[in-house]
């Protein structure tokens, strides 16, 4: 617009005619004019089971004015700020276009603290949409799914390998950001579908509802009768896909021998003897070779289901599995969202973000590395430090804002600590 402006006031120095300066001047400005839009959004708190075509009534228990809304064009690289009002609607000022609609903020009530946040893409605003509009058409709400705060979450996640093309130093660690002592026994950490971050969605059947459940491509479990691996405020353990000294086969690579449990799948030819294996008790199709996930970014959640005995026979009962809306008939453990305690979702580049593939309520963002095979890593930010010098990490279940990349994976970064259980003090 700026060169639009310069060149009018060039012609008009040296043009003897005064009407067409004063027409090239007006095309300068009107140039640089903007048309914006005014649009209302309603976002909704429901609980239960929202069935598939989103129309849930809003739990009154959880207020969602206040939120601070996000609206996101990513083909144009803008964005527009607005917060929820009355009636859980909120209005914004933004150019036309497609956009994601992004929520997030907590509330507390009688039943704790939990998060707020949501996303829906994709979404076409080309005119102004009132109130009033809202009320009358469900495409403009946003129904988000209250996921209470916990204590235990993926602090750093190491996934895309180092160059050249070696990627079995694969590295998850998982932490105890809260006040209380939990116990490991029994969690569940799951790779979840899609594999890998995707504009075609896999459609999921009608009796399933709206994320109501996420759907896991393998799930692996900790091992523990009940109160054998407590995890102190502070203390992390380290999965990792081969716990060795990676170094030996890759210098670039590093060594997470010392790591409490190995996600090893049967290979002879591999593994630590010395790691104890972690059990997978759901596998969408057994590589008895290796778990490798993506390189170029896949999604993780932890869950604990209280209510059931959650072993490999759990995932064998009609309704504790699903296959997706088609001719596939491969399996996909049925995740209940109520179970979900922490989830991340790894983009092939943050300019991904629209490519989503799991619900807001586990992770209304997305992190990543930017590219596969340069050995970096991606870790929580921190935002204080207890008493005993562990850090408090940020959990607003917005990946984006939520985590950094490093250059490098450490081992318990920022002076996590290691369970006096732990083999780890040993070595």
């Amino acid at each position: 617009m700026k060169k639009i402006f310069l060149l009018s006031a060039v012609v008009c120095l040296f043009s003897s005619v005064t009407t067409s300066c004063i027409k090239m001047m007006q095309e300068a400005n009107q140039a640089e004019k903007v048309h914006m839009i005014t649009v209302s959004y309603k976002v909704n708190a429901v609980t239960g089971f929202v069935p598939y075509n989103g129309e849930a009534e809003p739990d009154p228990t959880f207020q969602t004015k206040g939120l601070e809304v996000n609206f996101i064009n990513y083909q144009e690289g803008s964005s527009f700020k607005s917060i929820v009002g009355d009636n859980n609607i909120v209005s914004c000022s933004l150019t036309p276009g497609v956009y994601a609609v992004s929520v997030s903020g907590s509330v507390t009530s009688p039943k704790g603290t939990y998060r707020l946040n949501g996303s829906s893409l994709n979404v076409p605003f080309t005119k102004d949409i009132t109130p009033q509009d809202v009320a009358s058409n469900p495409e403009y709400t946003i129904n988000i799914r209250p996921a209470k705060v916990g204590s235990v979450l993926f602090s750093e996640i190491y996934y895309c390998g180092v160059a050249p093309y070696y990627f079995r130093d694969q590295t998850y660690t998982i932490y105890n950001n809260g006040q209380d002592v939990f116990y490991l026994d029994g969690l569940c950490f799951a790779q979840l579908h899609p594999n890998i971050a995707t504009t075609n969605l896999p459609s999921w059947p009608e009796e399933d509802g709206r994320e109501n459940y996420v759907y896991g491509l393998v799930v692996w479990q900790f091992p523990g009768s009940g109160k054998q691996y407590p995890l102190k405020p502070g203390e992390a353990v380290v999965v990792a896909q081969e716990a060795i000294n990676h170094t030996v086969n890759n210098p670039a690579s590093f060594n997470n021998s010392m790591s409490e449990w190995e996600c090893w799948s049967g290979n002879a030819l591999r593994g630590n003897p010395d790691c104890p294996d972690m059990p997978y008790i759901f596998w969408w199709s057994p590589n008895k070779m290796q778990w490798l996930t993506s390189v170029f970014g896949a999604a993780f959640c932890i869950f604990r289901i209280d209510d059931a005995v959650v072993n490999k026979s759990y995932w064998e009962l009609p309704g504790n599995w699903q296959v997706v809306v088609g001719p596939s008939s491969t399996r996909y453990a049925k995740i209940p969202a109520d179970a979900v305690l922490d989830g991340v979702e790894l983009l092939t580049s943050m300019s991904a973000l629209n490519m989503k593939r799991i619900p807001g309520f586990v992770d209304a963002g997305g992190t990543s590395v930017e590219t596969t095979y340069n050995g970096k890593s991606v870790s929580r930010k921190v935002i204080g430090e207890r008493a005993d010098g562990t850090p408090i990490y940020q959990d607003t279940n917005n990946s984006t804002n939520d985590f950094q990349v490093n250059d490098s994976p450490t081992i318990r970064r920022d002076g996590q600590k290691i369970p006096a259980w732990s083999r780890a003090n040993a070595l």
